[in-house]
């Protein structure tokens, strides 16, 4: 996919014909932005799940760079000039090319932790299925629980997280059969500081709890804290230690979830958080699946020249 950076500061589409020369050449999954002053921003894939930018003028040798999600991109010329991409034309040129890319992580691995949790499920108990990963993908695709889980395992190895593992885990022990039962979803929101942010305050309000509310949870010298609204029951936790990174777990459920979890399930307050924040791990990681190609068929190592 070509794409050219217009005056404006959007991109439009190019025909693949219009490939200046002296641009390194690939195999693959690949996206190039030409940009002002004769230069150009090329992404590839890199060892299959990794993505890798390079820019330069064709024909000289390319500088590598990183994309940021929700940032913006200066690249600089000279000392003089630079050429700066906004967030929308970042995050236009990331996801086309993830859209040619497998998602990362290995598929056994992924499987052998999941049939350990749900080794009653009937995926688990052929071979056959297991071994074929793109046979075993579409199958799941018919288990909404099961697919979510599925990704946010895989993702959560690939990246060496495994409390987020351990999280999902407690989320299929404790309430895998429950939130999407329920037509309201528990949430979860997160705070390095007392107070979450703006776009997270206002989520609290419009579920009955007011900034005082917040303020009078947060002076508790003890957590965990509840606090009862109409609409249901928030919970503040904190997560981390005095030489780490300390935050803020706010997690909301309905009354009809919390009594469900607390008072027939018995679950402690401790695993009620951890099960919510493994189901939004769960979410997140079938939102982020959506970004990359729906084809089984494995992508080719690409090498930049």
């Amino acid at each position: 996919m070509i794409f050219e950076l217009m005056s404006n500061g959007s991109i439009a589409t190019l025909p693949r014909t219009a490939r200046p020369e002296g641009i390194p050449e690939i195999s693959g999954p690949g996206v190039v932005l030409l940009l002002p002053y004769n230069r150009y921003l090329l992404g590839h894939s890199f060892m299959r799940n990794y993505e890798r930018w390079i820019w330069g003028k064709p024909g000289s040798e390319p500088q590598e760079v990183f994309l940021y999600e929700n940032g913006p991109q200066s690249l600089a010329l000279d000392e003089s000039t630079r050429v700066t991409l906004s967030v929308e034309v970042v995050s236009r040129v990331r996801s086309t090319l993830f859209s040619q890319m497998l998602p990362p992580g290995e598929h056994l691995p992924t499987v052998l932790i999941l049939r350990g949790v749900l080794k009653d499920h009937p995926v688990f108990r052929e071979d056959g299925l297991i071994q074929n990963e793109p046979l075993f993908l579409r199958h799941i695709e018919k288990d909404g629980t099961l697919n979510m889980t599925y990704w946010a395992v895989r993702f959560a190895l690939f990246r060496g997280e495994f409390e987020a593992v351990a999280r999902v885990k407690t989320w299929l022990r404790t309430a895998g059969d429950l939130f999407d039962a329920h037509g309201q979803a528990p949430k979860v929101w997160f705070s390095l500081t007392p107070l979450p942010g703006g776009k997270e305050l206002a989520e609290m309000e419009a579920l009955s709890f007011s900034v005082d509310d917040l303020q009078r949870m947060v002076s508790q010298s003890a957590l965990p804290v509840v606090l009862f609204s109409k609409a249901g029951y928030l919970v503040l936790s904190d997560f981390g230690s005095s030489g780490g990174a300390l935050f803020r777990v706010w997690v909301f459920l309905p009354s009809q979830l919390w009594n469900e979890l607390r008072e027939r399930r018995k679950l402690s307050i401790r695993d009620l958080v951890v099960s919510v924040w493994g189901y939004s791990d769960a979410l997140d990681a079938l939102a982020e699946r959506a970004h990359y190609a729906h084809s089984c068929t494995p992508a080719p190592v690409v090498a930049a020249r």
